[in-house]
């Protein structure tokens, strides 16, 4: 039995447990706590001149697998993505992400791919100086026609592997009104 994107997209969803309404809410909360976190990072800059430290830019490639009944439809995620992460205190990190992340669709489904640019925003707490847990909230844009903004959200657990180097293994969920899409995978990350 072959299912359309759609019905595949809505049975490996949570959309009966979170309805449309909630769903609007918690993209609206998301984009108006990355907001106030982008000022939150902006008011503390001046701190950094100060001496705090200033955290950085990371460039980090991505892939993943999508599980559950979604995983019948695509078959890998490949992408890449810019993060900056400050630190007002050495256990504790402020990031912002963005990227492109590529879903790529079965050949017995047509084959192709979806693209999503992410808008996340989150927190990283470090355990140890090299171990360390991150969640992250925001917006995913579909790039292709149709698909709008849905809501991401991406927790994950991760270490350093130098100084400059840090992976991350994660979740991530993107989540509209025809379900959710969701996906494990890693983040391999370089620090500039």
């Amino acid at each position: 039995m072959i299912f359309t994107v759609q019905e595949t997209f809505a049975r490996a969803s949570f959309h009966t447990i979170f309805p449309t309404f909630l769903r609007e809410v918690f993209l609206k909360l998301s984009t108006t706590f990355g907001v106030i976190l982008i000022a939150f990072s902006f008011m503390a800059s001046s701190q950094t001149i100060r001496g705090t430290n200033p955290g950085g830019f990371s460039l980090g490639l991505e892939a993943g697998v999508p599980v559950g009944e979604i995983g019948k439809l695509y078959s890998h995620i490949l992408g890449g993505t810019l993060q900056y992460e400050y630190k007002p205190d050495a256990a504790f990190g402020i990031t912002f992400n963005t990227g492109y992340l590529s879903y790529s669709i079965k050949k017995d489904f047509g084959g192709g791919s979806v693209g999503f640019i992410p808008a996340l925003a989150g927190v990283k707490y470090y355990f140890a100086p090299t171990i360390f847990a991150h969640a992250q909230l925001g917006a995913a844009i579909g790039t292709d026609k149709g698909q709008g903004t849905s809501f991401a959200y991406s927790p994950g657990i991760g270490f350093n592997i130098t100084p400059k180097v840090d992976v991350e293994l994660k979740y991530t969920g993107i989540s509209n009104k025809g379900g959710t899409l969701p996906s494990v995978g890693a983040r391999l990350a370089y620090t500039f």
